[in-house]
């Protein structure tokens, strides 16, 4: 297969790859949680892997895209180092793809002053969805909380409604208010909520939990985590549906939890097109995703998003591609529309951006993920 693609990527370049030889690079930078606990490559890869296609066509402008990731290793002195690199290299254009745990809360005031947008394939702290040159194409764990438990209360008509969550740093806050706000507007029962520390252990947890006699639960955490609360959950919890978010919508939960899900309910809440759809940006990001040998995820569409959603913008701009005119174009364009969400996105130049807030449930059955409902729910 990758000799395929690579003879197929040196017809694409014939006349033009010479050409970008010539040219600077376009610097595209990411930070992003490479490792740690939770850590995932999976957004920067899928990132990697667009731009490589359009490297091979001859890049933009006759420009290939040098795309150049940090790891934050999940520290906030790492995160704030490695973006105040990026920052200081005049050449980074915009940065995208990158799929951090706690680096928007640490550099988005930064990013601001730079005047340096940032486009996560994934967000996750609070301060990646409110912040004026952050915008990730992912709705995040607090949105598809929310749609999580709408799920749960109006579809699998749930009352007493339990959501766990694992305390990472900077978002134990944003679950107690996303879970409240769900409450009151809803007008429903306000759901309990579990946090504990990784370090835990989670039988006494996993009781704790129990002792609620819960309905059915939410689980909040990022996919390895999740895994481990599966398992341990039973058979304590046995017979209670529980709903992961989307960072567990990958194939290798799939696999881990296909023998569980032949007796209990299981579902993910996928943020963005189920892989199963048949639009054709689904099909690109498949058909890249096997070219490159990289595991199908929500994260992975993230980065695929997110670095075609930028590879938009530039390729409609007429004149030089440098951070202010990639800014400019970017706060008065619509960003994205039809790209594997619900909805437009959008950047604001004022920072009320119109990001992602959908999510579709999924169902695990026979060890694939399968749509639960008609419809996208959204907060």
């Amino acid at each position: 297969m990758r000799d395929a693609v690579a003879a197929a990527s040196l017809a694409l370049c014939a006349g033009t790859c010479a050409q970008a030889a010539d040219k600077p690079p376009i610097v595209v930078g990411a930070v992003s949680s490479l490792s740690g606990p939770g850590a995932s490559s999976a957004s920067v890869q899928a990132a990697r892997a667009y731009f490589d296609t359009v490297n091979a066509a001859g890049g933009i402008q006759g420009r290939r895209i040098d795309y150049t990731v940090v790891d934050d290793q999940m520290r906030p002195d790492v995160a704030r180092q490695g973006a105040a690199a990026l920052i200081d290299d005049v050449r980074v254009v915009a940065l995208a793809g990158g799929s951090s745990v706690l680096e928007c809360g640490v550099n988005h005031a930064r990013y601001a002053q730079a005047r340096l947008f940032n486009l996560p394939g994934a967000g996750v702290d609070p301060a990646c969805f409110a912040s004026s040159h952050i915008a990730p194409m992912n709705a995040g764990p607090y949105v598809s909380t929310a749609n999580a438990l709408t799920f749960v209360h109006q579809v699998l008509q749930r009352a007493r409604i339990c959501v766990v969550s694992p305390a990472l740093p900077g978002m134990t806050d944003a679950f107690t208010q996303a879970v409240n706000d769900w409450s009151r507007r809803m007008k429903a029962a306000t759901p309990s909520l579990d946090v504990y520390r990784l370090e835990d252990a989670l039988p006494a947890v996993v009781q704790r939990v129990a002792a609620r006699q819960c309905q059915a639960v939410v689980y909040t955490g990022p996919e390895g985590p999740s895994l481990a609360w599966m398992r341990e959950s039973h058979p304590a919890l046995a017979g209670i549906p529980v709903v992961l978010l989307t960072a567990s919508y990958t194939s290798h939960t799939a696999r881990r939890l296909s023998d569980l899900a032949t007796t209990e309910a299981i579902y993910a809440m996928a943020e963005f097109d189920p892989w199963s759809s048949s639009s054709m940006q689904t099909t690109d990001w498949r058909r890249l995703l096997v070219a490159s040998q990289i595991e199908p995820s929500s994260l992975s569409q993230g980065g695929y998003i997110a670095a075609r959603a930028l590879v938009q913008v530039m390729r409609g701009m007429e004149g030089p591609i440098t951070r202010a005119s990639v800014a400019d174009t970017l706060e008065r364009t619509t960003l994205w529309s039809g790209g594997m969400m619900a909805h437009p996105l959008r950047v604001a130049a004022d920072g009320r951006h119109a990001l992602n807030r959908s999510a579709l449930p999924m169902r695990l059955i026979d060890g694939k993920w399968r749509v639960a409902h008609h419809g996208w729910i959204t907060d």
